[in-house]
């Protein structure tokens, strides 16, 4: 018995559709989560930042003197992961990207980017010490 043409294109458009959504699907998927700290290290002035992780809005942050908060970066699947914040810090303002994957996933430990924010600059826990990583531009 031999299967009629309109069945075989009809199986393969549900097998291509088939792919496009799985693939779809994966490419959102969240591997794991990375979490972010911004330490306001400063002790006059109040930090500002606007954070996105991947393109999504993670929210605006007022960090008062010696203060600090934390958000969350979902590594995904098939998809560059980068987390950024616009900060001011009185009179100084940069866009820094604060966690990038192919950066930092080995400078992090524990899925941890810890990060000190004051007059001269960002910088990041590596190996056990603050490393300068961003002048103010």
């Amino acid at each position: 018995m031999r299967s009629h043409p309109v069945m075989k294109t009809s199986a393969l458009l549900l097998i291509l559709l088939n792919l496009f959504i799985t693939t779809a699907f994966v490419s959102s998927l969240t591997l794991f989560d990375w979490k972010i700290y911004l330490d306001n290290t400063s002790t006059k002035q109040t930090l500002s930042a606007h954070c996105q992780s991947t393109g999504e809005d993670v929210g605006k942050f007022t960090i008062n003197p010696t203060g600090s908060v934390s958000f969350l970066s979902h590594v995904l699947v098939k998809q560059k992961t980068v987390a950024s914040c616009s900060m001011t810090l009185g009179n100084l303002h940069g866009d820094f990207n604060v966690f990038d994957w192919d950066r930092d996933k080995g400078r992090c430990p524990d899925k941890t980017c810890l990060w000190r924010i004051n007059e001269d600059g960002l910088s990041m826990l590596v190996n056990n010490e603050y490393v300068l990583q961003f002048r103010w531009p």
